[in-house]
């Protein structure tokens, strides 16, 4: 590795592939280029999506824990960043949840009913 490169590449390979990629060391993630280094090494976003989409449904861990070897010398929170940058913009995540609001969404009434059903040691409200 050369002085004051980071492994950002294959870092990222890693953990959407699962398997060691030798890519070139860069200064920082660049997806674009990550994109092009895959397609390379057989990896193209439709790979990567079918890949990403039977990991998951194996109930196997995706993105793929990345050993700590390839780690070194990245900020885990740079690294999560960029991480969570190239699987949206390759659509890898999966499909968005809603989540409610508290000031949007009101309960229904099977969950107001849930809500207010304390247990006696709660006292009443």
């Amino acid at each position: 590795m050369r002085t004051g490169d980071s492994g950002w590449h294959r870092a990222l390979a890693y953990a959407v592939c699962g398997e060691l990629i030798d890519l070139p060391d860069h200064r920082a993630p660049d997806p674009a280029v990550l994109a092009e280094e895959l397609a390379a090494a057989g990896w193209d976003r439709t790979a990567l999506r079918r890949h990403a989409r039977d990991a998951r449904d194996a109930g196997s861990a995706w993105p793929h824990r990345v050993p700590p070897d390839l780690m070194a010398g990245l900020s885990a929170a740079q690294f999560a960043a960029a991480l969570r940058a190239v699987t949206l913009e390759w659509r890898l995540a999966p499909a968005a949840r809603r989540v409610r609001h508290a000031e949007t969404d009101r309960p229904s009434a099977a969950d107001q009913r849930l809500l207010r059903d304390l247990p006696p040691h709660f006292g009443k409200l």
